[in-house]
């Protein structure tokens, strides 16, 4: 098969935009048409390995309506112990690699995932396909180009993130700053600052992360860029040349120096809870529209936004897992009793709504009815105003993050971001969770890292934004009559300490940020313990 530089250089961009970004142009019947096809596939290869026999049962379904009746739903625990244990023999096709999750406290470490061949060489191909959707600005327009350069921001092996990049390489000639090779023997940190010294020299044309990750990157080099200015690297001729027209780009048009004003980016593919909130933000600082992605250690690239942000959702991928869907309220049951099979839906049968995503590996993966345990909401079912014909998803939280309050109203991280937004504050670390209180039983408490506000009417305007941003939310009010947010702020540079502290107990990459919702009584006591010696007295407590 012609690779994609060969068809670049032909100039056969509408054949390469077909054979990476086709996915976004198919009907729902022909989605449909490959998920069953690959599925029935991966049948074949399941019942061919050991591991795959023990999930299937013993059963060998015929079909797809045989599969998700005969075959129960699963989770890390039946994997276990050969996942960790990196049983090859017990496999449908030999890992060309081994990923992990960052993982969770109290949560296996982190989750171990054989990566088959054919599956890499997937992650190799929507990685171009984000990049040319990324720089896209309309159906079927390639911007990318040989040579391009790409900051490698994200984490190396064996995280998935750093196995996307070893594929992309392998998949177009892009330039990679710092190389791979260089960027996987240095800390985040590390990486990050020498990727920005040397990008004064190379120019950058994309690049990926978390968004609240970029925001600050974006705001951090703002500050320092005096600094990096006076650093030895940056006094090479090329880099010189780049921040002196940076300067003088900001000061013509009478504006602080940022990073548009130094690169001109072709595209940015971010991901997290945080977009929409940031997304704005993030565009400003980089002058570029960013791309929504979403993807995971489990099975690769899930979803991905239209080109331009023409889409307010990220349209899933057809080939690497078959997708089912666990209503909300069905997963609410399942919960609370494990031997309950929940209805689950496929592509073609959904509504508007909520939902606990669900993956089949594909293409010789060994994940069978795996649950995801991210809750998704699907914002519509097709979008004809672009000729997308397919169903368009945003990721609201982890499925176990949600915080019930008296079973009329599950917040969850997004809907708690999408309130900050509303208030228009600026970029703070926060974490939530739900408390008893003596007098008020039930309450959302908020602890954010701002010493500036006074948590009192913080709690009161964060209730105001839920009530016009959660319509469940504003109907808990109706009948309950109460405010349930409570605030207290912690002392500046809390979560840097906490960080802190963890790395140098040995904890990895996944450990050193406490969970965003829910984190356990251990993690806010030490949280708590930091802002006090940071000089936080925590009366802030709203209402």
């Amino acid at each position: 098969m012609t690779d994609a530089a060969q068809l670049l250089r032909d100039g056969r961009t509408a054949e390469l935009w077909q054979k990476y970004c086709g996915f976004l142009d198919l009907s729902i019947e022909e989605f449909m048409h490959i998920q069953k096809r690959l599925l029935l596939e991966q049948l074949e290869l399941l019942d061919g390995c050991e591991l795959g026999r023990k999930l299937l049962h013993g059963q060998k379904p015929a079909t797809i309506d045989e599969f998700r009746r005969m075959v129960p739903l699963t989770t890390y625990n039946d994997y276990l112990p050969d996942l960790p244990d990196h049983r090859d023999d017990m496999l449908p096709a030999k890992p060309a690699a081994w990923v992990r999750t960052s993982g969770r406290t109290g949560e296996f470490g982190g989750k171990w995932i054989p990566l088959p061949r054919q599956l890499y060489e997937g992650l190799g191909h929507y990685y171009l396909g984000t990049l040319i959707i990324a720089s896209a600005r309309s159906r079927g327009d390639v911007n990318i180009e040989e040579g391009d350069v790409y900051l490698y921001t994200v984490a190396p092996p064996p995280f998935i993130s750093g196995q996307i990049m070893r594929a992309g390489r392998d998949e177009f000639p892009m330039r990679i700053v710092p190389s791979i090779e260089d960027a996987e023997s240095m800390d985040f940190q590390e990486r990050m600052e020498k990727a920005f010294v040397m990008a004064l020299e190379t120019g950058i044309d994309y690049f990926a992360g978390i968004a609240s990750v970029l925001l600050t990157m974006g705001e951090a080099f703002s500050k320092r860029s005096g600094q990096m200015r006076l650093s030895s690297d940056a006094l090479r001729p090329a880099a010189l040349a780049r921040m002196t027209r940076g300067i003088l780009r900001s000061k013509i048009r009478g504006e602080p120096l940022q990073p548009r004003h130094i690169w001109s980016p072709k595209g940015i593919t971010v991901g997290g809870m945080d977009v929409q909130i940031y997304r704005q933000r993030i565009e400003a600082l980089w002058g570029v529209k960013v791309l929504e992605g979403y993807g995971c250690t489990e099975f690769g690239s899930v979803a991905l936004q239209g080109w331009s942000g023409c889409t307010a959702g990220m349209i899933p991928t057809p080939d690497c897992a078959f997708w089912e869907f666990i209503p909300e309220s069905e997963y609410a049951i399942w919960r609370f009793n494990n031997s309950y099979q929940p209805r689950t839906c496929l592509m073609d049968e959904l509504e508007p709504g909520r939902y606990v995503l669900v993956g089949t590996s594909l293409l010789g993966g060994i994940l069978v009815r795996y649950i995801l345990g991210d809750l998704v909401s699907v914002l519509a079912v097709r979008d004809p105003a672009v000729g997308i014909d397919l169903p368009q998803i945003v990721v609201e939280s982890r499925a176990d993050d949600l915080i019930d309050l008296g079973s009329l109203v599950w917040l969850t991280e997004r809907s708690i971001w999408q309130a900050f937004g509303k208030l228009d504050l600026p970029y703070t670390n926060w974490v939530a969770r739900k408390e008893i209180s003596p007098t008020d039983g039930p309450v959302v408490h908020i602890y954010l890292e701002d010493g500036t506000h006074d948590t009192r009417p913080l709690a009161d305007a964060l209730h105001g934004a839920l009530l016009e941003t959660m319509e469940d939310y504003a109907t808990y009010h109706r009948i309950m009559g109460r405010n349930p947010v409570r605030a207290t702020a912690l002392a500046p540079d809390t979560f840097r300490g906490y960080m802190e502290e963890k790395r140098l107990e040995g904890a990895e990459l996944g450990h050193l940020k406490p969970p965003r919702m829910q984190p356990s009584d251990a993690a806010m006591a030490r949280l708590l313990r930091i802002s006090h010696a940071n000089g936080g007295n925590h009366t802030g407590a709203a209402r």
